[in-house]
């Protein structure tokens, strides 16, 4: 019964460690048709999103399933909670990729504002930390995971920095304001993916040492130990 379990957490692993590529695939391809006004590349991460949607089922009902029929241990039952929730939060990411090709569809043709040039630096800073986020969950690695955390607070003040920038030069120039609401999504979504890392960084230090850091790295709580 255990080794079966064993096996089956592995393979819950083994899909979550698909997905988040899948993700964060399409999140650079959202990020490289917003650069290069590509209409088709975006249209690939649209249709790449129904693929992403039916994983994040099919790793859901794995769980649900496993967690019906096993009696894990704590630390087996940590995993299946960090990883139903990381589930959950690939998808949304997902959700955010897409939202950004869409808006890139919008924008072909369109010469950029000055202050799109800092987007794609922020974008892949924002993709890295994903990325981090996820080594972090593969490895087990709480010291990479709190790092992530910390981190975000650096794409909160950068987020702050772009957006000032773009509405400064609007306003004195209202030809391109519709263009800088879109760009301001873009920023909005790609500020929600480095929550969401932050958030798997949390996760990790939950999963491998049963703590809540949830509200700062130093408030630490035992819990399903």
């Amino acid at each position: 019964m255990r080794e079966q379990l064993k096996n089956m957490l592995t393979n819950i692993k083994s899909d979550i460690i698909f997905m988040a590529n899948e993700v964060e695939n399409a999140l650079h391809l959202a990020l490289k048709a917003l650069e290069q006004q590509d209409k088709d590349l975006a249209k690939t991460v649209s249709k790449g999103d129904k693929k992403i949607n039916l994983t994040e089922v099919k790793i859901e009902q794995n769980i649900m399933s496993l967690m019906a029929l096993q009696q894990p241990v704590a630390v087996d039952l940590r995993f299946m909670l960090v990883a139903l929730k990381m589930n959950n939060d690939l998808e949304r990411i997902g959700d955010h990729a897409k939202s950004i090709a869409k808006i890139a569809k919008h924008l072909v043709g369109e010469p950029y504002i000055k202050s799109a040039t800092k987007i794609p630096e922020f974008g892949k800073e924002c993709k890295n930390m994903l990325h981090d986020a996820v080594q972090a969950f593969i490895n087990l690695d709480t010291e990479l995971a709190v790092e992530i955390k910390k981190r975000d607070k650096m794409i909160d003040k950068k987020f702050g920095e772009i957006y000032e920038d773009i509405i400064s030069e609007i306003s004195t120039d209202k030809n391109n304001i519709r263009q800088a609401i879109e760009l301001v999504s873009v920023l909005r979504n790609l500020e929600r993916v480095a929550d969401l890392a932050a958030n798997f960084g949390e996760d990790v230090v939950f999963m491998k040492d049963a703590k809540i850091i949830r509200y700062g790295v130093d408030k630490k709580q035992d819990i399903i130990n």
